[in-house]
C-alpha cells in the first residue's frame, strides 16, 4: 500500500513523508533503476517494470546518464530547472532528493518554487533556517498545491538551502496582466502560436478562442516574473533548484527564454512512462525554432490513467 493511501492524521503523514525523502533519496539518485525492490521507493505504481523508469536521458547527446553525474557537472551558480507534473507525487520527492544530494555535497544554493507567490517572500525569509514550519506559517496556497506533497520539499529548502524563493505573480497581478498584457510580448510569432496551442490543449479545447491571447499574456508574464527572480538571486557558490510545471521550464517556450544568456542552467523534464521504450518518443511533438524543449528527461512510473477533460465536458 502506498503512503498516500494510509488513513493517518495529516501531521503524522507529513512527518512520514519527510522520513521517506531522507531514507529513500539514495535509491532515487544512485544512477541505477532508481527504485527499491518491487517498486517500494515509488508512490506511483503503474509501469514499474518499464526499462526507462529511474533513467536520465541527455536529449542533445541521445544517451542515458546518472543524475549524480549531471549534478556534478553543474557549475557554481547554475540553475537546475525541474519541470514536474503537478499531481505526480514522485516528482516532488525527486526534487527533494536532488536538493538533499546537493546539500550533502555542500553545493546547494537556493530553492525556488512556482508554487509560492512573490508576496510570500517575507514569510519565507522569516522562517529561513527553521527546523519546523507549517502551511499556516507560510500562508501556503492550499488546496491548489497540497502541502502534503510540497511541504517536505519546502521544509528541506528552509532548513538546508541558502534561501527559498517565491517566484509566481499574485492572483491580483495575474488579473491585471489578463486585462493589460505582459510587460514583454512573445519573442516570436512561433512562440506565441505554440503557447496558444498548449493553453488550448490544457483547457481541453473548451476555452473561447478570443481568450487565448489574454491567457498567453498571463503565461508570458508569469515566466518573465519567475525568470527575474532566478536571475536576481544573490551570487552563490552553490547549485540552485527551481521547481515548476513542465511548460514553464521548457527551454524553447518558458522561463529559460527570459533568463540572461550568461546564466548557466539546464532544464530537466520529469516524465511518467508509457508503452514506448525509446526516450525520444517522450519529447514534445514540436519544438519552437529548433530549440529542444528540455536538456534532459527523467523518467518515473506512471499514475493510473485519468481523463483530465471530463470536468470540462460536464460543465
Amino acid at each position: 500500500m502506498a503512503l498516500q493511501d494510509l488513513k493517518i492524521h495529516p501531521k503524522l503523514k507529513f512527518r512520514l513523508l519527510i522520513l521517506v525523502v531522507f531514507f529513500l533519496s539514495a535509491d532515487l539518485l544512485a544512477g541505477g533503476r532508481g527504485q527499491a525492490s518491487e517498486g517500494e521507493s515509488w508512490l506511483a505504481q503503474e509501469r514499474l517494470e518499464q526499462p526507462l523508469v529511474g533513467q536520465l536521458w541527455d536529449v542533445r547527446r541521445g544517451q542515458l546518464m546518472s543524475m549524480q553525474s549531471l549534478l556534478e557537472q553543474l557549475p557554481a551558480g547554475a540553475w537546475l530547472l525541474i519541470g514536474e507534473q503537478h499531481d505526480h507525487p514522485d516528482h516532488q520527492r525527486l526534487a527533494a532528493a536532488w536538493l538533499e544530494m546537493l546539500a550533502t555535497q555542500e553545493r546547494l544554493g537556493y530553492l525556488a518554487l512556482e508554487m509560492l507567490y512573490q508576496d510570500q517572500q517575507p514569510l519565507l525569509d522569516e522562517f529561513s533556517g527553521q527546523a519546523s514550519v507549517t502551511a499556516e506559517d507560510l500562508d501556503w496556497p492550499d488546496p491548489g498545491w497540497p502541502w502534503e506533497d510540497y511541504g517536505p520539499l519546502v521544509q528541506l529548502g528552509l532548513g538546508k538551502a541558502e534561501g527559498v524563493l517565491a517566484t509566481d505573480l499574485t492572483t491580483a497581478e495575474k488579473r491585471q496582466v489578463y486585462r493589460e498584457g505582459a510587460s514583454r510580448s512573445a519573442l516570436t510569432v512561433e512562440q506565441a502560436q505554440a503557447l496558444d496551442e498548449l493553453i488550448d490543449e490544457g483547457h481541453c479545447g473548451q476555452l473561447p478562442q478570443e481568450q487565448l491571447p489574454r491567457m498567453r499574456q498571463v503565461q508570458l508574464a508569469r515566466d518573465q516574473a519567475m525568470a527575474e527572480v532566478l536571475a536576481g538571486a544573490e551570487a552563490s557558490a552553490g547549485v540552485h533548484i527551481f521547481l515548476a510545471g513542465s511548460v514553464h521550464v521548457r527551454a524553447d517556450l518558458g522561463v529559460p527564454r527570459w533568463l540572461p544568456e550568461s546564466l548557466p542552467r539546464v532544464s530537466v523534464g520529469l516524465q511518467q512512462v508509457g508503452e514506448a521504450e525509446e526516450p525520444q518518443a517522450y519529447l514534445p511533438s514540436q519544438s519552437v525554432e529548433g530549440i529542444p524543449a528540455y536538456d534532459y528527461l527523467f523518467f518515473t512510473p506512471a499514475l493510473p490513467a485519468k481523463d483530465y477533460c471530463a470536468r470540462f465536458r460536464q460543465d
